[in-house]
Parts: C-alpha cells; sequence; structure tokens
C-alpha cells in the first residue's frame, strides 16, 4: 500500500502543526464553559446533549488522526461530525416531543439483532427544517457548510476520485489546514447548541466570546 506523503510545509499561512495547537488552545477555552455547569434535565436537553457528545467524539479522533498523519479518515470524519452536529440542532429545534421519546426507546431486536429506532429525515430535510425553527445564524451556517463541503467529503467517506487522486500524490497542506478549520467550526457552532442547554444560559456569550479570541483556527464565516 502506498505510504501517506506529508504535505510541504509553508504553503501559506499556519501549517497543519500551527493550526492543530491553536485548536488544542481553543478546545481548552470552551470545554471548562461546558462541563462546569448543568444541563436541562429535559428529554429534548439530553437527547441534543447526546448528539453533540457524538460529535465531539468524531472531532477529537480527526485531531489524532490528523496529528499521525491519518489524513483521509481524518476528513471522511468531518462529514460524521456533521451529521451529529446537525441532527443536534434538529432534535433542539425542530424534533417533535413524540419523536424524541420514540428516539428513548431505541433497542436491538432480540429476532434478528438488527437495530430499530425512528426513522430521521434526510440531510436536506433536516436543513429546511432548522430554517424555519432554528436561530438564522445557525441553520446559516449549518446550509453553508452543507453547500460548500458536502461533494468533497462524500468523496472521502466513499473512496472517491478525490480521495483516490490525494491518496498517490498527497494533500495540499492549505487543503488540510481547511478542513481542520472546518471541523473546528462546526464544532464552535455545536458548542454554542452545547451551551444553550445548560441551566445557565450566560455561558452561550462565553462560548462565542472564546471563538472570538480564537479566530487562527477558524474558518472566516464561523467567528461571529
Amino acid at each position: 500500500m502506498t505510504a501517506q506523503r506529508t504535505p510541504e510545509q509553508g504553503e501559506t499561512g499556519d501549517g497543519l502543526a500551527d493550526v492543530l495547537a491553536h485548536t488544542e488552545a481553543f478546545a481548552a477555552a470552551v470545554l471548562p464553559l461546558i462541563d462546569r455547569v448543568p444541563f436541562d434535565d429535559t428529554p429534548r436537553a439530553k437527547l441534543t446533549m447526546a448528539f453533540l457528545g457524538l460529535a465531539h467524539e468524531h472531532w477529537m479522533a480527526q485531531r489524532a488522526l490528523m496529528g499521525a498523519g491519518l489524513f483521509h479518515s481524518a476528513i471522511a470524519l468531518l462529514r460524521l461530525q456533521f451529521e451529529a452536529t446537525l441532527k443536534a440542532f434538529w432534535v433542539a429545534h425542530a424534533a417533535t416531543d413524540h419523536w424524541i421519546a420514540r428516539m428513548g426507546t431505541v433497542r436491538v431486536r432480540d429476532s434478528d439483532g438488527r437495530i430499530q429506532e425512528p426513522d430521521v429525515p434526510s440531510i436536506g430535510e433536516l436543513l429546511k427544517d432548522l430554517e424555519r425553527t432554528a436561530p438564522p445564524r445557525a441553520a446559516a451556517l449549518l446550509a453553508l457548510f452543507k453547500s460548500i463541503a458536502w461533494r468533497e467529503l462524500n468523496s472521502f467517506v466513499h473512496g472517491g476520485t478525490l480521495a483516490l487522486s490525494n491518496l498517490a500524490h498527497g494533500m495540499p497542506e492549505p487543503f488540510l489546514v481547511q478542513m481542520l478549520k472546518n471541523a473546528n467550526g462546526v464544532w464552535g457552532l455545536g458548542m454554542v447548541l452545547a451551551a444553550a442547554q445548560l441551566t445557565d444560559k450566560t455561558q452561550v456569550m462565553r462560548v462565542i466570546a472564546a471563538q472570538h479570541a480564537h479566530r487562527d483556527c477558524l474558518p472566516p464565516f464561523n467567528a461571529p
């Protein structure tokens, strides 16, 4: 198997190692704001936080893979991170109480081992629902991310031409930096939603302030 080539350094702006370091500082600034305050004890808030926890795990794995030079797997995880974050927003703002109650009864069938769970709308349907129900900026950012990154991410998830060509020739460092910043932007948006589930709603503004303070690891449109 062809070894993954390391991208050339110093093409434009901070290199990947620099942005990874900035990302660690961003996480260190935000996570204490979420972890020190209990969240609302409602089924909607609990399920929202569960989806955000899944997205957070994908984000942590991406950073580890990026640091190890396993770029294709890291980029593929960005799609999973985005989908989990999108579903968290949908649960918080659009899902019915009945759907949330049914989601709490997910189980494995005894007869055939298959998962039994309620249907989830398609990505497009989730975004349309959020256009009507979510804060306009959050809905716009989620739709923007999907419009600019979805085809590229699909190629990495499904072993498409873009992924294969980069496996053979290596990836430009600016592309990797942008993918990492995009992942950070999705995570930052998710952390604003997480703060909104806390019993202390003032943490929302503190999370937004942390984004302002760490613009160096975020995409331009994600630092309000």
